[in-house]
């Protein structure tokens, strides 16, 4: 079931305020939806979809200009606010034409840029008070670094309800929920510094944990917080994902969401949750550049011929074997705009229509692969004997 069906509409953190110093440009998901966060030069905070109206590039992979966005593929630029488009460059002296980003609502509050999803319902009346944030604003605050846990919202926050701080022992530690999926963590006897985590259901079954560590410390204290909060984020973090692995249902759809209640104490984990071993993961390797080795070489068998119908031209291409689609596609006339050449993805994503695309690219996350209605002709191919494609 869609999480954000299962929640009226709320405000969400998707990054820290200090994750846009310096004309930084935050790439990050809500309910699925590629989004890109970035502050203008006058301190206004934009949340727009991370594409291009233009040619689907995503925005995050552009420029910061000031008060504009500038597309990184033919460098048209979008003002703060309204996202309007401000300039084309292939067209110096003419009117910009008049097209936007699709823009979210944003606001930053208690040290975050937090949004929320028109497509939720009505909208929140006002943000609400979280009185634990207003209390930890930078600089009287540590921040935490930013964990992704395959997991769904209400998975990681019972998780998360059994946090065991530093210097603590878990008999005398509490969660309380705040508003917006806000989780305070406190010893009861006063003796460890208290955690505040706040919740970003980035997409069905990864959720983002941002956190906060209230109070004035020097750079060791800073440092050795960070370190311990850290090594226990990613205990919950692996802990869930093996749930995940050997009970796939266990995380997914278990636990409806409780509506929100200041300040009062959450139940204690459920059993799965309970019995989960919380294995120390000081380091992860990347694993991008294996799963792209062996994602090729397990498709290499793969490469046979195959036909592509076109829909909208009414003709056929033959695509050989060994013999790129987008290739194919070029001789025989038919032109998809690319960007490879100048390192930017994603432009030549096309629709299909019938057929089952063979994904080879990086660009398209896992649910957009699953739903096999785009693919990327630069690198891609058919798993079956036809494709027909939008062109």
């Amino acid at each position: 079931m869609d999480e954000r069906r299962q929640e009226p509409a709320r405000w969400y953190a998707l990054c820290t305020a200090g994750a846009l110093d310096k004309g930084a440009i935050h790439r990050t998901e809500l309910h699925g939806e590629g989004l890109v966060v970035w502050r203008a030069d006058d301190g206004r905070v934009n949340v727009w979809e991370d594409r291009c109206p233009h040619r689907g590039v995503r925005l995050s992979l552009g420029h910061h200009r000031g008060d504009t966005l500038q597309c990184q593929y033919h460098g048209w630029r979008f003002a703060s606010g309204e996202g309007a488009c401000r300039a084309v460059p292939a067209h110096p002296h003419a009117s910009a034409p008049p097209i936007h980003a699709t823009t979210w609502p944003a606001i930053e509050r208690y040290g975050f840029v937090w949004t929320y999803a028109r497509a939720e319902g009505a909208a929140p009346t006002a943000f609400p008070a979280i009185d634990a944030l207003a209390a930890a604003r930078p600089p009287d605050c540590v921040p935490l670094r930013t964990t992704t846990m395959d997991a769904d919202l209400a998975s990681v926050k019972r998780a998360l309800s059994a946090y065991v701080l530093p210097q603590a022992d878990a008999a005398e530690c509490a969660a309380f929920e705040c508003e917006s999926g806000t989780l305070t963590v406190e010893s009861l006897d006063g003796a460890a510094c208290p955690a505040i985590f706040v919740l970003q259901p980035a997409q069905k079954g990864k959720t983002r944990v941002h956190g906060v560590v209230p109070g004035d410390f020097d750079a060791a204290q800073r440092l050795a917080l960070q370190r311990a909060h850290q090594a226990r984020l990613n205990a919950v973090r692996d802990a869930l994902e093996a749930v995940s692995e050997e009970q796939p249902d266990a995380l997914t759809g278990s636990l409806a969401e409780a509506p929100a209640q200041n300040r009062t104490p959450r139940a204690q984990l459920s059993p799965v949750a309970v019995t989960m071993p919380l294995v120390r993961m000081d380091a992860a390797p990347s694993a991008m550049s294996p799963a792209i080795d062996a994602s090729n070489q397990a498709s290499s068998d793969q490469d046979g011929p195959f036909i592509v119908h076109l829909a909208r031209s009414g003709g056929s291409v033959d695509v050989p074997a060994n013999t790129s689609l987008l290739d194919a596609l070029r001789a025989h006339g038919v032109e998809v705009p690319t960007s490879c050449e100048q390192g930017v993805c994603g432009t030549c994503l096309t629709p299909v229509l019938d057929g089952e695309p063979l994904h080879r690219d990086v660009w398209l996350d896992a649910r957009e692969r699953a739903a096999g209605d785009c693919m990327l002709v630069c690198v891609s191919r058919a798993r079956t004997p036809t494709l027909t494609l939008d062109l």
